[in-house]
């Protein structure tokens, strides 16, 4: 089973509906993570992402982050509303200015914390709840004053990024402290990190030969055929898977064209392509032509350009 990560400012419901359209092997996401806030309209203002109307394809797992109970509470109570029967409470985000407030992995060092405002939050939630996290904030040992009382109540599952915050993206990932913990926690277990081909997947999978279920995000932005490579259903050439990922990209900008304005379109296509120029002999080259367009028409015109020149990489990898 694949879940697609949640990447603030990338893996939203337009590219969650876009990738649905064309791609397949997905099969399910968690939503890039929801502040959580007091009332109704703080919570629509904030939850577009997750209004069912915007989610048509892909089932999603709303995450909220923050460390307020009743806040989180109100939230899970619109969100049952909404259809969803499981939520997501990120405590992985790895962003100084979010964990600086105790919230996303800056919960991690407080276990007692944790532990407060799940005693609080499951007796009073309708949905089933799953956890993201990280082994910790600045050091490993967090993960192990956790684990007893995650264990303590019924989630879900519990979604494992193999390094502490610090870290962010880089550096080691701890797969020795990974798998002294494996034993130790009762819930399923979810694998999140570094898969960015289908050889790190094959590799990663030989470390956890028990693990079922795998989260990919960064992998996917750079090469959306990934889920179906991991689970053998790649068979298209890749002049196919070519044509394939334009319409993709193109889908992508029809709905930003929707949704956002010209400026905010222009800068999420310019991030977009931070990823999607990997998949290109020439990427930088291709990044930097795409980073100097300003309008929509420009990019779009551009993008058709660069597609009909023989400069893509191998889909298999």
């Amino acid at each position: 089973m694949i879940y697609l990560a949640p990447l603030q400012g990338y893996t939203d419901f337009i590219y969650r509906n876009a990738y649905s359209k064309y791609y397949e092997c997905i099969d399910v996401a968690v939503s890039p993570f929801i502040p959580m806030a007091k009332g109704k309209n703080g919570i629509l203002r904030i939850a577009k992402d997750v209004l069912p109307e915007n989610n048509h394809t892909m089932p999603v797992i709303p995450q909220l982050i923050g460390n307020n109970a009743e806040h989180f509470i109100q939230m899970a109570s619109i969100l049952n509303d909404w259809g969803y029967n499981i939520i997501n409470w990120n405590l992985g985000c790895p962003i100084k200015n979010i964990t600086k407030k105790k919230r996303g992995s800056g919960l991690l060092p407080f276990p007692e914390l944790v532990n407060e405002i799940l005693e609080k939050v499951i007796p009073h939630i309708p949905q089933k709840l799953s956890i993201k996290l990280r082994l910790g904030l600045n050091d490993t040992d967090d993960i192990f004053q956790l684990i007893p009382i995650l264990n303590d109540y019924p989630l879900e599952n519990i979604i494992i990024h193999p390094r502490t915050a610090s870290q962010m993206y880089e550096g080691e990932i701890h797969h020795n402290v990974m798998q002294k913990c494996i034993p130790l926690i009762k819930h399923k277990i979810i694998y999140n990190g570094d898969i960015f081909n289908l050889n790190d997947f094959q590799n990663i999978q030989k470390i956890y030969p028990e693990m079922k279920t795998w989260m990919i995000g960064r992998g996917v932005l750079l090469n959306p055929l990934l889920p179906s490579l991991i689970k053998g259903k790649q068979n298209l050439s890749d002049e196919k898977q070519n044509e394939i990922f334009l319409n993709f990209i193109l889908e992508i900008y029809h709905q930003l064209k929707i949704h956002k304005t010209e400026k905010q379109l222009m800068n999420k296509i310019k991030d977009y392509w931070k990823f999607f120029s990997k998949r290109f002999l020439e990427s930088e080259k291709i990044f930097k032509i795409i980073s100097h367009t300003h309008s929509f028409n420009e990019v779009n015109d551009i993008t058709k350009k660069i597609f009909n020149k023989e400069n893509k990489k191998d889909w298999s990898t």
